[in-house]
Order: C-alpha cells, then sequence, then structure tokens
C-alpha cells in the first residue's frame, strides 16, 4: 500500500532534478550549428555604413572577425551594443553585421543613439541571409576564421563572461 504513495513522490523529486539540472546548468548560449567549420553561404547585402557599397562573404576572409545579427527592435540587442564597443575599441577586433528585418532609416537613428561597432553592416531585409545562417533570433555572434568559416556560434547578448571564457581566448589562438 504504501508504495502507492512513494512512487509517485519518488517520480517527481526525478523530474524536479531534472529541471533544476536545465536551469541552472544548461548551456543555452551555446547551440550547436551544422555550419560550425563549413564556409558561410554566398550573399550579397548593402552596406548600410556605405550606402553605395555592398557586403559580401568575402568581407569576412584574411582576418578573425565577429558576424553579429541583430535589429533595432531587439532589446537584448541595446543591451550588447557596449560590449561590442568594448571589443572594436580594446581587442581591435573587426566586427561585421547583419541587421535583421529593419529599416534603414530606423538602423541610422539606432546607431546614431547607442554607437557604432560595426565596420560593415548587412541589410538583410528580407530576412534570407539570417535563415540561410540558422538564426534563432537576435542577437547572435558567430567567430569567423581567416578562411571565412564559422568556428564557433553565441546566442544571445555577448557580455564580458562570454568574451573572457570562450571567444576571446579562441581568437587569439586562431590570430
Amino acid at each position: 500500500m504504501k508504495i502507492k504513495f512513494i512512487v509517485p513522490f519518488f517520480i517527481l523529486f526525478i523530474l524536479f532534478g531534472f529541471l533544476y539540472h536545465e536551469l541552472f546548468y544548461a548551456k543555452t548560449n551555446n547551440i550547436e550549428s551544422g555550419m560550425i567549420g563549413e564556409a558561410l553561404t554566398p550573399f550579397t547585402l548593402r552596406d548600410l555604413n556605405q550606402p553605395n557599397a555592398f557586403f559580401t562573404e568575402h568581407d569576412l576572409t584574411s582576418k578573425v572577425s565577429l558576424l553579429n545579427v541583430w535589429a533595432t527592435w531587439c532589446y537584448a540587442c541595446e543591451i550588447e551594443v557596449p560590449m561590442l564597443l568594448k571589443i572594436k575599441e580594446q581587442y581591435h577586433i573587426p566586427i561585421y553585421s547583419i541587421d535583421y528585418k529593419d529599416n534603414p532609416a530606423d538602423v541610422n537613428a539606432w546607431l546614431k543613439r547607442y554607437g557604432n561597432p560595426y565596420e560593415k553592416i548587412g541589410d538583410d531585409t528580407t530576412g534570407q541571409t539570417a535563415v540561410d545562417l540558422g538564426i534563432y533570433g537576435t542577437p547572435e555572434t558567430f567567430v569567423i576564421n581567416k578562411k571565412g568559416e564559422i568556428l564557433y556560434r553565441h546566442v544571445g547578448v555577448l557580455d564580458q563572461k562570454a568574451w573572457d571564457t570562450v571567444l576571446y581566448p579562441m581568437i587569439k589562438r586562431l590570430a
């Protein structure tokens, strides 16, 4: 008779254990990508920094760089900007970006307000380039090697901890 009462509690404690592990130990910023180790898919986007120029996958070769996918309507992207500016100014790592489904006028106003850490900004108005990269949402940041291959994908806000423990050590090894 007691077994009928003990088994549900035992199952409940096991489920709580799984929930606890997922809440406190899951690495949500490290989502596996099938593109790790692969070259970037070819793309050509209008460069919002220079309206008569284009941003292509070829801009991401010959140097280790970051590719950041963001949008003006993304609250987390606003939080991330100070870190991206710090990376540009203190570490001198080139940061390129793809602006996801935005209005160019909104982008210019946003950059004036928060700052512009980007070498080039690809205008992905249709969202196709982001889809080709497998973007789940904004912001997402990729480490790109000198051959234009994706080496790492960071999902979510890029903060000091992720920079110090993962991205910067990887970039130093590659440089």
